[in-house]
């Protein structure tokens, strides 16, 4: 492993760190609107709601890849004791490529890597309009094959 990449990793792992900590009091009041889109930069950290889920995490560019780190958990009252566990989601995504997260009650947060994978686009609202935006950037011979049998 090379010394900047452990460099690298161990800035990111503090930053994750940092915003699991601050936890608690992001999920004490609402993260903004209920539906919009937003751009970050490499470890810029990306937090929202999203139903009654919440997500906070980062990405950094490698071999011109989108490499994220999210933490999800369920929203709880900030006074109350912490009796849920996150879950950490690590994702690489290519520039173009498209993750989306759900809820139940119907909102997601769809991720876009950007070109040469220097930024994160991050889309966030209804579900049925994320997944229809998601649909549009998959490649022409995805969205006519037929389904696996």
């Amino acid at each position: 492993m090379s010394r900047k990449t452990i460099s690298i990793s161990t800035f990111a792992g503090t930053i994750a760190a940092s915003l699991w900590a601050l936890t608690p009091l992001a999920l004490s009041g609402s993260l903004g609107p209920m539906e919009g889109q937003a751009q970050y930069l490499p470890i810029q950290s990306i937090s929202y709601e999203f139903g009654s889920k919440f997500m906070s995490g980062y990405f950094v560019e490698q071999a011109a890849t989108c490499f994220v780190t999210l933490m999800i958990i369920e929203r709880s009252d900030p006074e109350a004791e912490l009796s849920v566990t996150a879950t950490r989601v690590r994702l690489a995504l290519n520039p173009g490529q498209i993750a989306g997260v759900d809820s139940e009650e119907g909102y997601s947060v769809n991720l876009t890597c950007g070109e040469s994978a220097k930024t994160m686009l991050v889309d966030f609202g209804n579900r049925e309009k994320l997944m229809a935006l998601q649909a549009l950037a998959l490649p022409d011979d995805l969205t006519t094959s037929s389904p696996v049998k």
